[in-house]
């Protein structure tokens, strides 16, 4: 007589988390789940000519495998998975998506894992090597426990910019709410820049320490606008980063705002165009006009004197200039007396700094210098000729005065 190991009952099965079974809120994750035969085995005397049994009463057959939240602040992101047979003493593994609650609380939760399989109920021997199968299907629900960690989240209670303008460097004044069920240590609030945005971060951290539940702070970041952006509203991140109280440092996930930016600091030139001549030396006036969204502090203008143009005196302070408002430049300029009758236009730059005192460039624009014809007469006073004619006839005037105030003295 041969012995051969069959089962003495049906499948007994069991489910665990493979790995770690601490989430925390707002956590988009995996869990795998651990299926487990666990059905004894015997020995059993069998006579050798009768037929074998293909399937053993212990095997769980074709297992479909599915995952259930009953009232769990988690949403099961993974339909069912079929894993195949399960023989005893054997286990196999299925993988869901699962997202934590935003506002979940602490505490240990219960998960329901249904197991839907067949297995042989009877075997009936026909003889002639004959053998007849019955099967039973069965659904079973298991209870698979999670923890959820308790945490530190944050919620953005009112988000202020200032001074932040294209081209410029602004504050962004933000404050945020514990709304976790943690005590944050060494909590640092930050802001991040969100890819392709042209808000950039300067000063991007805030150290508050020790951040409990329900607890509020305000913090003031430094971050400027790239010159090419647009007067708009973009996008940036903020996050929190913190050490828990089993010492492990944990980061928020990002919460992105709306930025929005004013209008970039920029000047027109108000003044009509100056007319001089050739070979004269005259004074430009300039009138600027802020046509932009913010102040320029301590605004100094430059005017840019090529040929045929040269000064002495290329630069003028004109304070500061809020939005709408003007201030007015004069530069002394001298004209090449072989300079071509026509307008010419000079670029000129204002030098200016922002809120935040930072040294900023504005866009050129032209200065119009009308060069006008020399009239008849100054055309025949700057003839080398006509002038020492003009000083014989001055100077003889001036003596046949002279000589008759002596007569008639």
């Amino acid at each position: 007589m041969a012995a051969e190991k069959i089962s003495t009952g049906p499948p007994e099965m069991r489910v665990s988390v493979a790995g770690s079974d601490e989430y925390y809120p707002d956590d988009y994750t995996t869990i795998t789940i651990q299926i487990e035969n666990t059905a004894t085995l015997d020995f059993q005397s069998q006579d050798p000519s009768a037929p074998a049994k293909e399937d053993r009463p212990n095997t769980a057959k074709n297992v479909l495998v599915s995952l259930g939240s009953d009232g769990a602040p988690v949403e099961i992101k993974t339909s069912g998975q079929l894993v195949g047979d399960i023989t005893a003493g054997k286990s196999a593994a299925a993988t869901f998506e699962i997202r934590t609650a935003q506002d979940a609380a602490a505490g240990t939760f219960t998960l329901p894992v249904t197991l839907e399989y067949t297995y042989l109920y009877y075997a009936e021997d026909l003889g002639d090597s004959a053998v007849r199968y019955y099967y039973k299907d069965k659904t079973e629900t298991l209870p698979l426990e999670i923890v959820i960690r308790p945490d530190v989240r944050i919620e953005v209670i009112s988000l202020e910019v200032q001074d932040l303008n294209v081209g410029t460097e602004g504050y962004i004044v933000a404050t945020v709410k514990n709304v976790g069920h943690e005590t944050g240590e060494e909590a640092t609030l930050m802001i991040q820049r969100v890819s392709g945005s042209p808000i950039i971060p300067t000063d991007a951290s805030y150290f508050i320490g020790e951040f409990a539940p329900g607890e509020t702070v305000t913090a003031t970041f430094k971050a400027s606008a790239s010159i090419d952006a647009e007067q708009s509203t973009y996008p940036l991140s903020i996050l929190l980063s913190y050490e828990n109280q089993d010492g492990d440092k944990l980061t928020t996930s990002p919460i992105t705002n709306g930025i929005t930016t004013g209008a970039k600091i920029e000047f027109e030139i108000e003044s009509p165009a100056t007319q001089l001549r050739p070979g004269e030396t005259g004074i430009v006036t300039v009138t600027y006009k802020n046509i932009g969204g913010a102040t320029a502090y301590d605004a100094v203008s430059r005017i840019s004197a090529v040929d045929p143009f040269t000064s002495n005196d290329d630069t003028a302070y004109l304070g500061d200039i809020a939005p709408g408002e003007s201030a007015v430049a004069k530069y002394e300029v001298i004209v090449d007396k072989d300079a071509t009758i026509k307008t010419y236009g000079l670029d000129s730059e204002v030098r200016y700094k922002d809120a935040l005192s930072n040294s900023l460039i504005s866009d050129p624009v032209k200065v119009q210098i009308e060069i006008t014809e020399v009239s008849g007469l100054m055309s025949a006073l700057s003839n080398p000729i006509v002038i020492i004619l003009v000083l014989f006839v001055v100077l003889g005037a001036g003596y046949y005065l002279y000589t008759q105030r002596k007569k008639n003295e």
